[in-house]
């Protein structure tokens, strides 16, 4: 059964209203009203579903049942992603909704080279990189999608992850281990629902960054004895972490 993204506000009264799939539905699928489709909504509920009217510009559909997806990780981690270059921050995006993400948060910080300014130049950035995210989660199946929110300063960003109940930021200048090993540090929180990790540019974090987080209780590990590049790193950590909660 085809899959389709609504806002919240566009369900009611048993009517769901489709803007942003309606020209996929009827020029590419050409489908017929009287077919039925699956509707999530981004806040966790999905919906069965007929097609009632089809227009390329707002397709509708009449509600026939609602159920809460049991697709979402228990588990809700947000990644603080230091801006990379042009590009990359799509592909991290992408994969880390697949992944189970529960937020992103770029960072601004020293050894950036892309910067985004609170314009309209920047708000549509971020509009876009909330595009990929809802594709994203259509593509995988997710009943959540995933907030890709506006750029904060690395001073802002440890305070943020500060609020969560385990944080850690990956250090390659530490090498394999770490302080402290991050497996270990997984196995002794188990019961630990919130982590927040954040992740360099291509150039890392400067020796500041680095003292500042690590004095702040943020705490370093290190990904193994290779560099990883930045794009890499949170779709890894996500893996990791999945895996020892059980989600994968």
């Amino acid at each position: 059964m085809r899959r389709f993204f609504t806002e919240p506000e566009n369900i009611n009264n048993g009517t769901a209203v489709l803007y942003e799939d309606a020209g996929h539905i009827t020029k590419v699928l050409r489908m017929q009203a009287g077919e039925q489709i699956l509707i999530f909504d981004g806040s966790g509920f999905e919906y069965t579903a007929v097609l009632t009217e089809i227009d390329k510009t707002c397709c509708k559909a009449q509600i026939l049942d609602k159920t809460y997806s049991e697709l979402e990780p228990q588990i809700k981690v947000t990644v603080f992603q230091g801006i990379p270059k042009a590009g990359k921050m799509e592909q991290i995006i992408q994969k880390a909704v697949e992944l189970g993400v529960y937020r992103i948060i770029p960072v601004s910080m020293e050894r950036c080279v892309s910067k985004i300014e609170k314009d309209k130049k920047g708000t549509e950035k971020i509009r876009r990189w909330n595009k990929v995210a809802v594709e994203a989660a259509k593509q995988c199946g997710r009943g959540m999608i995933p907030v890709v929110a506006f750029p904060v300063d690395f001073m802002e960003a440890v305070g943020m992850l500060k609020e969560e109940q385990f944080t850690f930021f990956p250090y390659e200048m530490l090498g394999h281990a770490g302080e402290r090993n991050l497996k270990e540090q997984l196995q002794e929180k188990r019961e630990v629902q919130s982590i927040g990790f954040m992740v360099g540019p291509e150039g890392g974090f400067s020796d500041a960054e680095a003292s500042y987080a690590k004095e702040a209780g943020i705490i370093p590990v290190g990904l193994g004895k290779r560099i990883l590049r930045t794009e890499t790193v949170a779709s890894t950590l996500l893996s990791i972490l999945m895996y020892e909660k059980n989600e994968i």
